[in-house]
Order: structure tokens, then C-alpha cells, then sequence
């Protein structure tokens, strides 16, 4: 791929895709689970404690705090922790913080190789990784790999309703609790507030109108208190300011 490419960048639901350089990239951590893929040279990582590693491949956790930067073209995907895809992947990574995902994610590694040797079309590369993520889903759940039925049915249910506002009366009942344990028990299997879902979920739907619209406009629509109070809550869920997407007008 042409090192002068356009940046690339594909948000939707439960998931976003970057595909460009990332040499301006300062420490930080997000919301959002990272997994990054290198399109030729490796690309380097700093952890909180000042350490360096490059990697091919490799998944950074929710709220970690690091330092990314490749000067070669690579991919970013940051994926809803509280997601289907997102719980499997908390559940395989848990107690991880930062790790090379070289073996455990060829299939990925060779989607973005191909895309970066044909330079191929950005939506194919899109619908390539979500494919991958759905089969990745499906093989995850015939392990059975996920530990109380009652909030991967929540999960779905969220999923299944995204374009609306689901209350927490509501999921508690559809999983059979009362709000209190519900919130309680979302939190010990998930390691994440449900608060933290329903604002990802405000600022994926804000994305559109951000595209054509002031930080400001889309804070007030959205239902934020400001336009601080949007981009500090973009920033901390995507590692990045709102004024990135604005700037792609």
C-alpha cells in the first residue's frame, strides 16, 4: 500500500476500524478493547511503566494505558467491550494487559496482508473483518466460552435493540434480576459499569450527525452536558477527539 494513503476509518455498532499511520500517537487508554495489526515493519507499544516492545500482531485491554506508534500503514480495531465479540475476548484475556496475538490471530494478520498488498477496497476490508468476527463469535460460543448465561443474553439483547435506549428496568428483567443485582452482576462478569455501554452506544449514533454537524450541536442533540463533556467521553471510549471524524468532512 501507498505510504501517502488517505487514512481510513469505519465505525459502526460495536466496532471500529482505522487503517492508516499512527507516528503523532501519545499515551493514553480507552474504553474500547484494541487489537492492532502491522501491515509490513512491526509497530511499537510503550506500556504505563515506560517499557517498549514491537509486535506484528497484538490485543491491548479495556482502560489500558499505552503508546502506539507504527510509521507503516497499519490497522486498528477497537471493539464494545461489552459486546458479544467483546465478552469473548475479555473472557480469553482477562487478566492481560498487553500481548502479542501473532499465533492466536493468522486469519486477521492475512485480511489486512492482502488489503495492504493489492491496496485493495476499504469496505471489502470492513466486511472481510466483520466476517471474521462473527465466525470468531460463533466458534467462541461452541466452547461455551462465556460464564453466566443470564448476561451474554443481556449482551444480545442490547445488541438485538441497539437502535433504541434500553432501560435498566428493562434489562433486569429480561434477565430475571432485580436492578440492583443485575447491576451488581454485570459488573463482577464483565469488569464494566452498564453505564459505559449506554455511552457507547449515544456516541456510535452521534457519529452521522458529527460528520455534518459542530462538536457542540452534536453534544446538545446527544444529550451530553457540553461539548467538553462529548469529547472527553469520545476520547476516553476511542482514544481519540471527536475532531478527527469532524475533520473528514
Amino acid at each position: 500500500m501507498n505510504d501517502t494513503v488517505q487514512n481510513k476509518i469505519h465505525i459502526e455498532k460495536t466496532m471500529g476500524m482505522f487503517v492508516g499511520q499512527f507516528n503523532d500517537n501519545v499515551s493514553h487508554k480507552h474504553f474500547a478493547l484494541q487489537i492492532s495489526v502491522a501491515s509490513q515493519k512491526k509497530f511499537k507499544i510503550t506500556d504505563e511503566k515506560d517499557n517498549q516492545n514491537s509486535y506484528t500482531t497484538c490485543f491491548i485491554n479495556s482502560n489500558v494505558q499505552h503508546q502506539f506508534i507504527s510509521n507503516e500503514t497499519s490497522l486498528i480495531i477497537l471493539i464494545n467491550p461489552i459486546s458479544s465479540v467483546g465478552h469473548q475476548l475479555y473472557n480469553k484475556f482477562r487478566n492481560i494487559k498487553i500481548i502479542s496475538l501473532d499465533e492466536d490471530f493468522e486469519q486477521l494478520v492475512e485480511i489486512f496482508e492482502e488489503y495492504s498488498q493489492n491496496d485493495s477496497d476499504f469496505i471489502n476490508l470492513t466486511n472481510k473483518i466483520n466476517n471474521y468476527f462473527v465466525n470468531f463469535k460463533c466458534q467462541c460460543e461452541l466452547e461455551n466460552h462465556f460464564e453466566d448465561e443470564r448476561i451474554y443474553k443481556a449482551i444480545q439483547y442490547l445488541e438485538q435493540n441497539f437502535d433504541r435506549i434500553v432501560s435498566l428496568e428493562e434489562i433486569a428483567n429480561i434477565c430475571f434480576l432485580s436492578k440492583t443485582r443485575f447491576l451488581h452482576l454485570f459488573k463482577e462478569k464483565t469488569n464494566l459499569n452498564f453505564r459505559r455501554y449506554q455511552l457507547w452506544n449515544k456516541l456510535i449514533k452521534s457519529l452521522p450527525y458529527l460528520k455534518e454537524h459542530s462538536i457542540t450541536e452534536t453534544a446538545h442533540l446527544f444529550g451530553f452536558t457540553d461539548s467538553s463533556h462529548y469529547s472527553r467521553t469520545f476520547k476516553d471510549t476511542f482514544g481519540l477527539s471527536p475532531k478527527f471524524l469532524s475533520s473528514l468532512k
